[in-house]
């Protein structure tokens, strides 16, 4: 069945752009300021734990990036019910702030040589006060882009999320240029590294500013009317662990390669050049800026492409491209920056495009009234399981192993999710519906009935 779309009004328009903005603004705060403890864990892990060993001190600082990501679950239990049962605006509005409140926080924290033991502990802090936000923040903001949109025009807005991932990475990878332009090592170590992190106060008010603007979707506003009027409903969560089991396992699933690819890209590709290729920390950073500008334009066409195919076919063209370049793109790593560059800007192109269809699985799954709590537990577990561990599992792979051992992690996980998006997403179609209490799901009555289509 074909779905029907009707030209939008001014207002609509209106609505719909504020809300993209207000999205893109989160996602790129999100990114922007989990990226920049990437950049600098070699920094990181001489201020915090100079005892040990170079590489033992680097594993260390990677276990507290990783395990920070233990509560990003917590984060999209908490978050995502209040998205469902008192707004996406409120949920939104809290993460934001906790997410740049928590980064600046780490910036002003005290080294090793001034508290001891008592520094990784609040480096630790701070990541978990980070990953608590970022649990609520981007599916988030995916079901507020897309909820708005009608399904035609969802790859069309959903870019401006993805390219706002793109550019917080990118802004991450920027302002860490600058500072070692303008820095001698000395100073870098001693402050320097401290000033990007800073910068997520600033970025936390932009983002408060243009949320306290949004407005509730349509669909929202109708679902919360009806689930109003059930009796006997239990809360989010455990209604969408009754209705939509299977839907939360294939979502779990999609996320665990985004998140693996792309914490191997923005957590370890750094690390790898400097620590295991012999580049500068100058030219690693600037070969990572060029291949996310060389990428942009690529991503912007892949995702508007998504309007235009099936979302099985867009999601299969992603993951088998990725299947096939990630190898390549490690050994190029270790043939100079020219070919890092090309290699980057390859991978980034294919992996980003991927942050959609999993944008497009938040909405197009889940009922409105559960939507948040459905979407997030399964998405940060997600990004706990495989992202949190990436870094990691990667800087083990290659000091055991090669520097192209990750690449062949990412690849099987890459094949995997073939068979994930073969099988399990769905292809484009309205979901304005509402669990009942009995377990059921209903069409809402002011909105189009669960239309589906295959959109190609």
């Amino acid at each position: 069945m074909s779905v029907e779309t009707t030209p939008a009004t001014t207002d609509a328009k209106r609505i719909r752009a504020r809300a993209t903005r207000a999205g893109a603004v989160g996602n790129f705060i999100e990114f922007y300021d989990f990226t920049l403890y990437g950049f600098f864990a070699i920094i990181i892990s001489q201020q915090f734990f100079p005892d040990y060993s170079s590489q033992a001190a680097l594993l260390a600082t990677f276990g507290v990036y990783g395990g920070a990501f233990v509560m990003r679950p917590v984060g999209a239990i908490v978050f995502g019910h209040v998205g469902d049962r008192w707004g996406r605006k409120r949920a939104l509005l809290i993460a934001v702030v906790l997410m740049s409140a928590s980064t600046a926080m780490i910036g002003l924290l005290p080294s090793y040589a001034l508290i001891g033991v008592a520094a990784p502990a609040l480096l630790l802090a701070c990541r978990l006060m980070q990953a608590f936000s970022a649990g609520g923040e981007q599916s988030g903001a995916y079901v507020l882009v897309i909820e708005h949109s009608p399904v035609a025009e969802r790859g069309r807005n959903g870019s401006w999320l993805v390219v706002s991932v793109m550019a917080g990475v990118a802004s991450g990878a920027i302002v860490a240029l600058v500072m070692n332009f303008v820095t001698t090592a000395d100073q870098m170590q001693s402050w320097g590294w401290r000033i990007p992190f800073l910068i997520g106060a600033p970025l936390g008010v932009l983002g408060l500013v243009l949320r306290l603007k949004l407005q509730e979707s349509e669909a929202f506003t109708a679902a919360s009317a009806e689930v109003a009027k059930q009796v006997g409903r239990h809360v989010p969560l455990v209604q969408a662990f009754r209705t939509v089991k299977k839907e939360m396992l294939t979502l779990f699933a999609w996320v665990g390669l985004v998140s693996l690819a792309g914490y191997m890209l923005i957590g370890f590709m750094t690390t790898l050049m400097v620590k295991f290729e012999g580049y500068s920390m100058t030219t690693a950073l600037l070969v990572m800026v060029l291949g996310f500008l060389i990428a942009a334009p690529f991503v912007m066409v892949l995702c508007r492409w998504s309007d235009t195919v099936t979302r099985k076919r867009f999601a299969i063209t992603l993951a088998a491209g990725l299947a096939v370049w990630t190898v390549p793109a490690f050994a190029l790593i270790g043939h100079g920056p020219v070919f890092a560059t090309i290699a980057i800007a390859g991978y980034t192109t294919l992996l980003y495009p991927m942050n959609l269809a999993a944008g497009f699985a938040v909405v197009e799954l889940f009922p409105v009234d559960v939507r948040a709590s459905a979407s997030a537990l399964p998405y940060q577990l997600g990004f706990a399981l495989f992202g949190g561990t990436a870094s990691l599992i990667a800087t083990w792979l290659v000091t055991n192993f090669s520097a192209l051992a990750p690449a062949y992690y990412v690849t099987a996980v890459a094949v995997i999710e073939i068979f994930v998006a073969w099988f399990w997403l769905p292809n484009a179609r309205e979901m304005t519906v509402v669990t009942e209490s009995d377990a059921g799901v209903r069409s809402l009555p002011t909105t189009s009935p669960d239309l589906r289509s295959d959109n190609a």
